[in-house]
């Protein structure tokens, strides 16, 4: 998450007639989806069943990868 701020950072101060304003929306996806996944990281419930917590993060890493996909491609749109 931190290369992704960094990236629209660098953009919006180096990029001649760069649209700051889109790139203040990816920064506030990036802020909000951060808190989304590390409130989700941060479940204790169901640690009982093994099999449930392995699925549980298993799919929380497969969105996150996507989220992050997706973050990355509105960057790459930007410029």
């Amino acid at each position: 998450m931190d290369l992704l701020y960094t990236d629209c950072i660098f953009y919006k101060v180096f990029v001649v007639d760069a649209d700051k304003e889109a790139a203040d929306k990816v920064i506030m996806h990036i802020a909000e989806t951060q808190a989304e996944f590390l409130k989700r990281a941060n479940i204790s419930e169901g640690k009982e069943v093994k099999g449930r917590v392995r699925a549980y993060y298993k799919k929380l890493r497969a969105d996150f990868k996507t989220q992050i996909n997706a973050i990355a491609k509105e960057i790459e749109s930007l410029g």
